[in-house]
């Protein structure tokens, strides 16, 4: 289950190019209408364009992109500059010495290891992130053993961590690495530990030029419903690969596709913190007005950079 709105995300971008394509003499250019895989993993838009995405398409000058997210049906979020952190993930194997859980004198167990490594990164951000930054590092697995009474020869370890800055990122990856190998040290593994990088995001920044742009047509398209100084979300996507590998600019956006009835009560029950969020089981979207506004919010943008923004309402 990944219960992520990409669904609402290929039926928008589908009926958005068929209005696009029914109004062609209201803009010019060349439209490029992109379906990515695998933003789950953050490896799609990498492996498209590994593949030769611009061999086969022209090189955009402008890269436009969205995502639905836990926020109130109709509403549509932006801001300029970093909009949604970077993400890794990393698979750390820890290597004890197994053996009957009668005799742990006699083992290395991995399982209390995990636990110390565990509670030891907990504290990375709080106490070595400088607090103007954001960081969110998260211990998603632990896997150890298969029975009560056997002490594993390993734990493997699932850590994702994400960040907005560069030199944060690093900072964050230093600090796992040292308290990994700190806590073997400790234990008295006679193997050093396996870190491996599984998954790589870019922070999600967006272009100024761009983004100023949009806030001036998106207020006045949705006005009421535009949040133009949204906050910046550590949720991460790999969108922008599909701009920066190319030296292009881009701009994303969010919109939100939570029943209204159901976030205005929430809201005056001051339990917007209990709204399912993307990835939750309970993270449902309400159809309309979600498909209208995802649908709106690229036409309108696309319009803007076609040299079509003024008056775009009246396009619609």
């Amino acid at each position: 289950m990944h219960a992520c709105g990409h669904d609402m995300h290929m039926t928008c971008l589908l009926a958005a190019s068929e209005v696009l394509v029914k109004g062609r003499d209201a803009w010019s250019g060349t439209l490029i209408v992109l379906f990515q895989p695998a933003e789950e993993r953050g490896s799609g838009a990498r492996a498209m364009v590994d593949d030769g995405l611009y061999d086969r398409i022209p090189v955009p000058d402008f890269v436009l992109g969205q995502h639905v997210m836990a926020m109130r049906a109709g509403s549509v979020g932006l801001r300029s500059g970093t909009i949604m952190a970077g993400a890794d993930s990393l698979k750390i194997t820890l290597f004890g010495k197994g053996g009957h859980g009668s005799q742990p004198h006699r083992t290395v167990d991995p399982a209390l290891l995990a636990a110390h490594v565990v509670v030891r990164l907990q504290g990375v951000v709080s106490r070595e992130v400088e607090y103007n930054d954001v960081a969110v590092l998260t211990v998603g697995s632990v896997q150890v053993g298969k029975t009560e009474n056997v002490i594993s020869d390993e734990a493997v370890l699932g850590v994702d961590f994400r960040s907005t800055r560069e030199g944060v990122r690093g900072q964050l990856m230093g600090a796992v690495e040292r308290i990994v190998r700190a806590e073997c040290a400790a234990s008295g593994c006679v193997r050093e530990p396996l870190i491996e990088r599984t998954r790589y995001l870019p922070c999600t920044v967006n272009d100024e030029g761009m983004a100023s742009r949009l806030k001036r047509v998106f207020g006045k398209y949705f006005e009421g419903r535009f949040d133009d100084e949204l906050p910046v979300t550590t949720i991460a996507e790999d969108f922008s690969i599909l701009a920066s590998s190319r030296g292009v600019p881009c701009v994303f956006w969010h919109w939100g596709g939570v029943d209204a009835e159901v976030w205005d009560r929430m809201s005056r029950e001051g339990k917007l913190g209990d709204v399912p969020m993307n990835h939750s089981k309970g993270f449902k979207l309400v159809v309309q007005p979600t498909l209208r506004t995802g649908v709106d919010t690229l036409v309108v943008a696309a319009l803007e950079f076609f040299g079509g923004g003024e008056g775009v309402g009246a396009k619609l």
